[in-house]
């Protein structure tokens, strides 16, 4: 096959703030009164048919009325087959990488196909989210078009750049179908969109230890007793269904058949880091309002989030993968108790299992990817401090585990709340943000004599910062 350097090579680059829109050129009076299904030679024919009918009837002329009906019938019944055909175009749209992130490029490949004998050269167009303004556009075949076995085909690139993480919907590609003589036309969709997932960015922290945690570089000190490559994990037989990643190969070596991964939470060292995505906590309303971002949900409405949210989700995703590293099984629930992975669109497959091993960081990223603000219809306050607590307390069994709450600005009864959720605990970390931490210094102050390390932040303080912050406090 040919590959199209030159058409379109284009680079779209979404912008940072919000979503807009391209404006539309106003409609012409064709588009009005929907006389888009016959091109202009099929209207002209049309036209010819009318005034002969005409002139047949004035003047008595048989023969003629037959050539009328034969220019008035044609173009219609080219509209009519049209209408209810399928074009004979196959597109494959594939990503390089996989799956983009918000610092970096993604490369768009598309390949279409058709069978049989190619036509007149058809235009095309691949549809992009309205952040990325209108779609690239090119024509089929392409210059450098190659006759295969299978048809002719044609490549064609461009790449893209989100400035914001969620799942795009890129696709799908339209054409304008028309007949062989040229008579009708209408738009086409080639394809179904496909899901373009873009990832935070993870931003690692230095080695300087856990807040709270005393020994050596603040590993875990349980870490010894339970690693994926230990002989002292639990193994089973496997069982369909059963990931990959479960598949502990020295068991497996050792016993001559598949052995998966069945591991003692409870000797586990575990993280459960808590990230509160309410909106009174992120997005505030009246006066003093921050405006709200716009987080792609794939073909759903997008959802909001805010710069003081997409802050603690960057927080939430550099800590998480850092404990990993130490060698903690990583819990990450939302503030009404549940899972990650339930409640983001972009959630794994291994809904139910810790973020740990060395896949930690990238399974977080892609749950975290399309995690936005809750939805309305909240939950009574009471109902949710309660299942909270019934989920903190069933997360966290051992004197090993620690808890990390990233807030948004609680006020003091909020906060009196927290501190009667957890409970007494030690091995606590808080980081709240606010867009004035000022405001938090009371707030911090019942979190620190509780015994807890707490630290405020604003949106352009670095996470880097903000740890080490809270590690000098240990």
């Amino acid at each position: 096959m040919g590959t199209d350097t030159g058409e379109p090579n284009e680079f779209r680059e979404s912008p940072s703030r919000g979503r807009w829109a391209i404006a539309e050129p106003p409609a012409t009076l064709r588009e009005k009164v929907h006389l888009g299904f016959l091109t202009a030679r099929g209207w002209g024919l049309f036209a010819a048919g009318a005034i002969a009918l005409l002139g047949a009837f004035l003047l008595g002329r048989r023969e003629l009325m037959a050539v009328s009906l034969f220019l008035l019938v044609t173009p219609l019944l080219a509209a009519f087959l049209l209408r209810f055909g399928n074009p004979a175009l196959t597109v494959t749209r594939t990503f390089n990488p996989p799956q983009a992130t918000t610092d970096s490029s993604v490369r768009v490949r598309l390949h279409i196909t058709h069978r049989g004998r190619s036509g007149a050269s058809i235009p095309l167009s691949d549809t992009l989210p309205e952040d990325f303004g209108k779609g690239p556009e090119f024509n089929y075949p392409s210059r450098t078009a190659a006759q295969g076995a299978g048809g002719s085909g044609s490549w064609y690139e461009y790449r893209l750049r989100p400035a914001t993480r969620g799942i795009y919907a890129i696709g799908p590609v339209r054409a304008q179908v028309a007949d062989v003589f040229g008579l009708a036309a209408r738009p086409a969709a080639l394809d179904a969109p496909s899901a373009l997932i873009a990832l935070p960015v993870c931003e690692a922290l230095e080695p300087t230890g856990i807040p709270g945690e005393h020994g050596s570089h603040g590993q875990a000190a349980s870490n010894r007793r339970l690693t994926p490559d230990s002989f002292e994990v639990m193994t089973r037989e496997y069982r369909p269904g059963d990931t990959v990643r479960r598949i502990h190969w020295p068991a497996t070596a050792r016993r001559g058949s598949l052995m998966v991964r069945q591991e003692d939470y409870r000797a586990t060292p575990r993280a459960v880091i808590m990230l509160d995505r309410s909106r009174a906590a992120f997005l505030s309303q009246g006066a003093g309002s921050e405006p709200s971002l716009q987080i792609p949900q794939f073909t759903s409405a997008p959802k909001d989030s805010s710069r003081r949210f997409e802050w603690a989700l960057h927080a939430a995703l550099g800590v998480g993968a850092y404990l990993a590293q130490t060698g903690f099984g990583i819990d990450l629930i939302d503030h009404r108790g549940e899972g990650v992975n339930d409640v983001s669109a972009s959630g794994t497959e291994e809904a139910g299992e810790l973020f740990a091993g060395p896949h930690a960081t990238a399974r977080m990223q892609q749950a975290l990817a399309a995690l936005a603000l809750e939805d309305s219809g909240v939950q009574r306050h009471e109902t949710a401090r309660s299942t909270l607590a019934a989920a903190l307390k069933e997360r966290m069994r051992e004197r090993g585990d620690r808890l990390v709450l990233i807030l948004g600005e609680p006020t003091p009864e909020q906060a009196d709340d927290w501190l009667e959720v957890v409970g007494a605990r030690s091995k606590v970390t808080v980081l709240c943000v606010a867009n004035r931490e000022a405001h938090l210094f009371p707030i911090i102050s019942r979190f620190r004599q509780a015994g807890w390390s707490a630290v405020a932040v604003n949106p352009k303080t670095t996470l880097t910062e903000a740890w080490a912050g809270l590690w000098h406090q240990s």
